[in-house]
């Protein structure tokens, strides 16, 4: 687990674990660049304060998934983080996160339907009527340690603001740094998969589908897909991101590591 210190810049936390230290020690600073620019910092918080937000933000914001539900659904500082941007008056505007599943010896497909992946005791937590029911044909697959990257979210005074295409990446190339993991995945609705926005965050493959009934999100049923890239495909889409002259590197970044 990674010291964190709440509240300041998310630089002063990032420690490169993992995949290639220039690649990423220029991604982090460019994105943060990119939000500096936009009046915008972005901290690490607690998990408790994701939740905060999101009920705070409950006319623009669905529920969390129980994935990032630090009070039912076991996310914990052990296996995952979350990011909060602020404005310079401390005003929460965005927000994402990540959490690390090791899928060993079972799949991404049975997880999913069993209610696993939500909840610690799924038979007594689950909903009435809640279940999820997973045609995507790579998610039988998928095994092993995997990330799943999500709590997304933009207040909407901000977004059109090119937060869409900053925040994601850098959650990603986070979570690659931290726990190198083959798989990155997501659910995403089917407008947001419309509008062309899974490409654009870094995800290779969408895979129809990903049905969530009856589940915290919403009621009734969210059509979603299941996005995914793969450690290779995610490192091509960072190194395609940063053009030749962004050489700049922190060297305090650069050099961090376990």
């Amino acid at each position: 687990m990674h010291a964190q210190t709440f509240n300041h810049n998310f630089l002063a936390d990032v420690r490169i674990d993992h995949g290639p230290r220039d690649l990423y020690a220029r991604l982090f600073l460019r994105g943060d660049t990119m939000l500096r620019e936009r009046g915008i910092n972005l901290t690490f918080a607690p998990l408790e304060e994701l939740l905060e937000v999101n009920r705070r933000n409950s006319d623009s914001w669905r529920s969390l998934l129980p994935i990032f539900n630090v009070e039912d659904g076991g996310f914990a500082d052990e296996n995952g983080f979350c990011l909060l941007a602020r404005t310079s008056s401390g005003q929460v505007v965005a927000a994402q996160a990540a959490r690390v599943y090791d899928l060993t010896g079972t799949s991404f497909k049975d997880e999913t339907e069993s209610l696993k992946l939500f909840y610690p005791d799924p038979d007594a937590q689950r909903h009435p009527g809640e279940q999820i029911v997973v045609t995507a044909p790579s998610a039988s697959t998928i095994t092993g340690p995997t990330t799943f990257s999500g709590a997304v979210w933009y207040h909407p005074s901000m977004r059109k603001q090119g937060l869409t295409s900053i925040l994601p990446r850098i959650t990603k190339a986070l979570s690659q740094t931290r726990w190198d993991t083959d798989i990155t995945l997501s659910f995403m609705a089917e407008e947001v998969v419309k509008a062309g926005t899974a490409p654009r965050t870094g995800y290779a493959h969408v895979e129809w589908a990903i049905d969530l009934i009856e589940t915290p999100v919403s009621p009734g049923t969210v059509h979603s897909a299941l996005i995914w890239s793969n450690r290779d495909e995610l490192v091509d889409y960072f190194s395609g991101l940063l053009a030749p002259r962004d050489t700049k590197v922190d060297p305090v970044v650069h050099h961090r590591t376990a």
